[in-house]
C-alpha cells in the first residue's frame, strides 16, 4: 500500500496591482487603524515615505512596513520609481478609503504654490545670508522643513514664502498644512537669521487646486480652454499632464464633492421615476373603473344623438 502523500496547499498571491485576491482580502478584513489609513491617503497621494512620516507623525519604517503591505495586497501602485518612489491608488485602494455610504471614491487634488509674502520690519543678519541657498527646497529638508518644497525670494521690502505643491484628499487639510510649512518657515527666518517679520502675512493668489481625471485627459485632446476666475482644463509645461484646475477653495470643494453629487441625483432621478411609474399604473386603474361605472355596457347599440341633444355625452 502506497504511503499517504501530505496535501500542500499554497496560498493565493497577488499577481496584479489591480487585481484583488484572497490574500489581498486577508489583510484588511479586519479593518485598518485611523493612522494606517491616513498613511495610505498619504502615499496614495504621491507623497514619499519621509513626508508622510512627518505628516502623519511616525516614523520612517512604519511608513515602509505599510508600504510594503499596501502594494503586496494590491491597494497601491508603484508609478515613479527614482531616488524617491512614487505610488498611486488602485481602484481596490480607493474603495478602502471609501467612507461614504454612497461608495464613491476619494480623489487626489493638488494644491499648486500656495505663496505668502510678509513685509520686513527688521532685516536682522540678512546681510550674512546666500539667499539663493534659501530659494532651494533641498537646503529647507536641511533646515528641518521637510514638507514640501519649500523657497523663499527676497524682495526689497518683503520676502515671499513657497511652500510648494501639496497633494492630498481634502482641500481645507491641504490649505492648513500649507499654512504650517509657511508659519514654520517664518519662525526659522526669525529665530535663526535675526529676520522681524509682520505678524500677518498676504497671499499673492487665490488657492489654484489641480485634479489629474480622466475626463481631463479627453477634454484636452479636443483643444485646452481658460475660464477666467474659474479655472482651466490644460497639460501646461513642465508636467503637461492633462489636468482640471480651479481658482478658489470653494470651487476646489464642489469638484471633489461632485462624485457623490451626481450619485445622490441618479439616485433621487431613480425614486422619481419609480413613483412616476406607480402614479400611472393607479391612473390607468382609475380611468377603468371610471368607464365601467359610468359608461354602460350596452352603450355601442344606443342609438346615436344628435349634437343638439346633449343629454348624455359619451
Amino acid at each position: 500500500m502506497a504511503p499517504e502523500r501530505k496535501v500542500v496547499v499554497r496560498p493565493v498571491r497577488t499577481v496584479r496591482y489591480d487585481f484583488r485576491t484572497l490574500m489581498g482580502l486577508g489583510c484588511f478584513a479586519l479593518g485598518l487603524s485611523a493612522k494606517a489609513q491616513l498613511i495610505l491617503k498619504l502615499l496614495g497621494a504621491g507623497n514619499c515615505a519621509r513626508d508622510v512620516a512627518e505628516v502623519v507623525p511616525c516614523s520612517k519604517s512604519t511608513v515602509n512596513y505599510w508600504q510594503n503591505k499596501f502594494v503586496g495586497a494590491g491597494a497601491l501602485r508603484l508609478v515613479v520609481k527614482d531616488v524617491f518612489n512614487e505610488y498611486a491608488l488602485t481602484p481596490y485602494g480607493s474603495k478602502i478609503l471609501t467612507t461614504s455610504e454612497s461608495g464613491v471614491p476619494e480623489e487626489v487634488c493638488c494644491l499648486e504654490d500656495y505663496a505668502v509674502k510678509f513685509g520686513v520690519l527688521d532685516w536682522g543678519r540678512a546681510d550674512r545670508l546666500d539667499w539663493r541657498k534659501l530659494g532651494r527646497p533641498r537646503n529647507w529638508e536641511k533646515l528641518g522643513v521637510k514638507i514640501g518644497a519649500v523657497r523663499v525670494v527676497r524682495t526689497s521690502k518683503s520676502v515671499i514664502v513657497h511652500p510648494g505643491k501639496l497633494r492630498g484628499f481634502d482641500v481645507d487639510e491641504l490649505l492648513m498644512l500649507s499654512g504650517r510649512i509657511v508659519e514654520r518657515v517664518r519662525m526659522v527666518l526669525e529665530n535663526r537669521f535675526g529676520l522681524v517679520l509682520d505678524d500677518v502675512g498676504a497671499a499673492l493668489h487665490q488657492p489654484i487646486t489641480r485634479f489629474y481625471s480622466e475626463e481631463a485627459g479627453e477634454l484636452v485632446k479636443l483643444g485646452t480652454t481658460i475660464v477666467e476666475d474659474v479655472g482651466s482644463i490644460d497639460n501646461s509645461p513642465p508636467e503637461r499632464v492633462p489636468h482640471e484646475e480651479y481658482v478658489g477653495k470653494d470651487l476646489a470643494k464642489a469638484r471633489l464633492l461632485m462624485p457623490l453629487k451626481l450619485t445622490r441625483l441618479e439616485q433621487r432621478v431613480e425614486d422619481i421615476e419609480k413613483k412616476l411609474n406607480i402614479l400611472a399604473d393607479n391612473t390607468n386603474e382609475l380611468v377603468f373603473l371610471l368607464k365601467r361605472a359610468f359608461v354602460p355596457d350596452n352603450a355601442n347599440n344606443l342609438p346615436s344623438q344628435p349634437i343638439e341633444y346633449q343629454k348624455y355625452i359619451s
